[in-house]
């Protein structure tokens, strides 16, 4: 790939970026008054409990920005902590039944910003659009050394 190709495509990257609300510390990219941070985390552990290292390694953030991500989603009651009594040094994260409630309104209002987003490509187009995102993460997960 040439050298101006890939700083169209960094420069569309960023574009996304901007305009997908990834900057904004207080909402979601579809609305929602959660950090992106706090939607991710309360995604993980939407059918599941999770130890904070679990958490940290899913998100792709260092355990202490983990913790201090949950010490606030404990303070809003999101979140409970647990020792985990196979493992006491281990503490285990699980959904409130306020962070379900939440994150259940969170996944209403995504699909329906994404619905409203993707009436605006064709038909076609679509699926070229998703195809692509999986390849990129797939790529991005590569030159990360994670696998999947």
């Amino acid at each position: 790939m040439t050298e101006d190709a890939l700083l169209e495509f960094r420069s569309d990257v960023q574009k996304f970026i901007r305009l997908f609300g990834m900057l904004e510390q207080s909402v979601t990219p579809c609305g929602f008054p959660l950090s992106v941070s706090q939607a991710y985390a309360l995604q993980e552990l939407e059918n599941t409990t999770l130890s904070v290292s679990e958490l940290a390694q899913r998100l792709n953030l260092e355990r202490s920005s983990v913790s201090r991500l949950v010490d606030g989603l404990v303070k809003e009651n999101l979140v409970s902590r647990d020792i985990n009594e196979a493992n006491r040094r281990e503490i285990l994260l699980a959904l409130t039944e306020k962070g379900s409630r939440i994150i259940g309104q969170v996944r209403n209002q995504s699909l329906s910003f994404y619905q409203t987003v993707l009436e605006n490509v064709p038909d076609g187009d679509q699926a070229i659009i998703m195809e692509g995102f999986k390849k990129f993460n797939h790529a991005l997960f590569q030159y990360r050394g994670k696998t999947r």
